[in-house]
């Protein structure tokens, strides 16, 4: 079957731009797209290279580099990595998100020295030259046995232009929880180790469920301020597919908070668990 692209049917009129520029859909793929899709996710061993992962609620990662290089993955699938890890997929990209990618980013094109659409393309981790480098990856987080949250909130890395979220939830797991929470700033933006936020600086406006089918995308910016909602204690991995597109230089500023605020706000600090996610 011809690989169908995640954003087909998705249109400018999609897009809201609250709390900033972003997209959240559901049933994106036909049900049977999806369903031989998901049938074939891979397993947790093989997310893991085989071995058990010892840490809960881990995310473990396949790039598209090491999947379309892997005859034991399902056909179907490495057709999809190819796809969404190409020039035909950023043109996509483009067409449906140009006009925010511009506004959020007015001197990115002037940079580059071409229009968006006409950004040479390569995948992340490959060599050559390439304006914008897209990655296509399996994403897993680990079972857990304590409510956590396996990312709080946060901006993506300074290069990430692009984000995209494609939800591939597990049949039969009712664990409440792993929702794509977004929120506003109630200051102006300042972080911790330039992605890190203190929950006291921003404030939830939504969040986008973690179900079957379920897509979400956005612009990065320092706006773009997400995170993952806590889930309960479970059995279930969560598994989702995760789309970037980033650039060899840094997009935007991300002001550092002030010693003396990071030490006054320490229980903040802890709470966001800045060790781990920095």
């Amino acid at each position: 079957m011809t690989t169908q692209s995640l954003l087909r049917f998705l249109t400018p009129a999609d897009i809201s731009d609250r709390p900033f520029a972003h997209i959240a859909a559901t049933g994106v793929l036909a049900p049977e797209r999806y369903e031989a899709l998901q049938a074939s996710f891979p397993s947790l061993g093989k997310m893991a290279g085989g071995t058990v992962p010892a840490m809960e609620n881990a995310a473990l990662r396949l790039s598209s580099k090491a999947v379309l290089k892997d005859s034991t993955i399902a056909a179907a699938w490495r057709d999809f990595f190819d796809y969404h890890s190409s020039a035909a997929f950023w043109r996509d990209i483009v067409a449906l998100l140009g006009d925010r990618l511009r506004a959020a980013h007015p001197g990115l094109e002037q940079r580059i020295g071409k229009p968006l659409a006409d950004f040479t393309v390569g995948r992340r981790g490959e060599r050559g030259p390439a304006d914008i480098r897209l990655e296509c990856q399996f994403v897993v987080n680990t079972p857990q046995q304590h409510v956590s949250s396996v990312k709080t909130a946060h901006v993506d890395k300074r290069e990430t232009v692009f984000a995209g979220l494609f939800y591939m939830r597990v049949p039969g797991d009712d664990t409440p929880g792993g929702d794509l929470d977004l929120y506003r700033w109630k200051r102006d933006p300042r972080f911790l180790r330039y992605r890190m936020i203190l929950p006291r600086d921003v404030a939830p406006v939504g969040s986008i469920p973690y179900g079957a089918n379920n897509f979400a995308c956005f612009v990065n910016s320092p706006l773009a301020v997400h995170g993952v909602s806590p889930r309960l204690p479970t059995t279930h991995v969560r598994r989702y597919i995760n789309l970037v597109a980033e650039v060899p230089f840094h997009l935007f500023k991300t002001p550092l908070i002030s010693l003396p605020a990071a030490i006054t706000h320490w229980k903040d600090l802890r709470a966001v668990g800045w060790r781990k996610y920095g």
